[in-house]
């Protein structure tokens, strides 16, 4: 991989590959149960680019033929990288029409099309970099300006669990294929499309995109102490990728399992539930566990338990302050 030719064609045969995973991504249930969350935001902006599955382990069969054509993996890994930081990009409203370079790139007006949930745009616009792989196979659909892009998925996630948008699809294909008594039907409902459903099995899920936005009406004080949770907890995660090789097995997964309840409580705060409270004050007692537990059982960590009290008794402190003001909450559906 000396020449530059040889790295434009490495580009070009990565984004042809990735046209088709992402096309099947679409077209098969067992694929679709995974990319499904990338989709779910009713917004469009450049956090939507990050909203990405974690249950993925299917799709990299569509990059073989990449690497058994002889491209070196430093090379695929390269281009691959390259081309999802395009991909970023394009995820914006700020940015309408590009003239002549919709026909040959993927443009933010073009990657709306295959984001919107209207019946017309279902379905369209997966490349990645290059929009011609579209426009040759019949997956091209371009944006109109009487029709504006609404986003989502068709059944609405209706949520802010980040456990259920990675698993929900999973759960209702699973439910789907038990409850069909056609046994080859329980092995291709994983291969057909989203929509397809074996003849003896009714459909209960509602289909009208038209849905409205779900967007709960959620008071400041959660807003704000989602907010600082949320980055609290995302340093804790980047900090035990970082460290887990050095931590004890046991202890990385406790870590693991601890962050992912505290992030399914702060969706269950901002979906504004009777019980949001009360699996806070759990969330707190079982941190305080965790942390005696790490002390007692790897007393050279003490350091983690440290930090883990002092955040629980910090949380502790500023609920009980806003429980003793005993004023009824502002309510606003701003973004905080």
């Amino acid at each position: 991989m000396q020449s530059a030719w040889q790295w434009v064609a490495a580009f070009v045969i990565y984004d042809f590959c990735y046209y088709w995973k992402h096309r099947y991504g679409h077209e098969w249930r067992i694929m679709w149960a995974s990319h499904v969350a990338h989709h779910q935001s009713e917004e469009f902006n450049l956090s939507t680019a990050l909203r990405q599955t974690g249950t993925d382990y299917i799709g990299f069969v569509f990059y073989l033929p990449v690497y058994l054509i002889g491209i070196p993996a430093p090379v695929v890994i390269t281009v691959g990288s390259l081309n999802l930081i395009y991909q970023f990009w394009v995820h914006t409203e700020h940015i309408r029409r590009l003239g002549p370079v919709e026909w040959i790139l993927v443009t933010p007006s073009n990657h709306r099309v295959h984001h919107a949930r209207n019946t017309e745009y279902l379905d369209r616009n997966y490349g990645g970099v290059f929009i011609l792989w579209d426009r040759m196979f019949g997956t091209f659909k371009d944006e109109r300006a009487d029709v504006p892009c609404v986003y989502g998925i068709t059944t609405g996630l209706k949520s802010f669990n980040p456990l259920w948008a990675n698993f929900h699809f999973w759960y209702d294909t699973a439910k789907l294929a038990w409850r069909t008594r056609n046994w080859g039907d329980k092995f291709k409902i994983w291969f057909k499309a989203p929509g397809w459903l074996p003849a003896d099995v009714e459909d209960h899920q509602s289909h009208d995109w038209r849905y409205p936005k779900f967007d709960p009406l959620v008071t400041v004080f959660a807003k704000a102490y989602v907010f600082v949770q949320f980055w609290l907890l995302l340093a804790a995660a980047l900090w035990v990728q970082k460290t887990e090789a050095d931590l004890p097995r046991v202890t990385t997964l406790a870590l693991f399992a601890w962050i992912c309840f505290a992030f399914y409580v702060q969706g269950v705060y901002l979906e504004v539930s009777a019980n949001a409270r009360k699996l806070e004050w759990l969330r707190l007692g079982l941190t305080v566990l965790l942390a005696g537990a790490i002390a007692w059982r790897w007393p050279d960590w003490a350091s983690v338990a440290s930090a883990l009290l002092l955040y629980s008794a910090a949380s502790a402190i500023v609920l009980l302050i806003e429980l003793g003001t005993n004023r009824t909450p502002r309510v606003t559906s701003e973004v905080f």
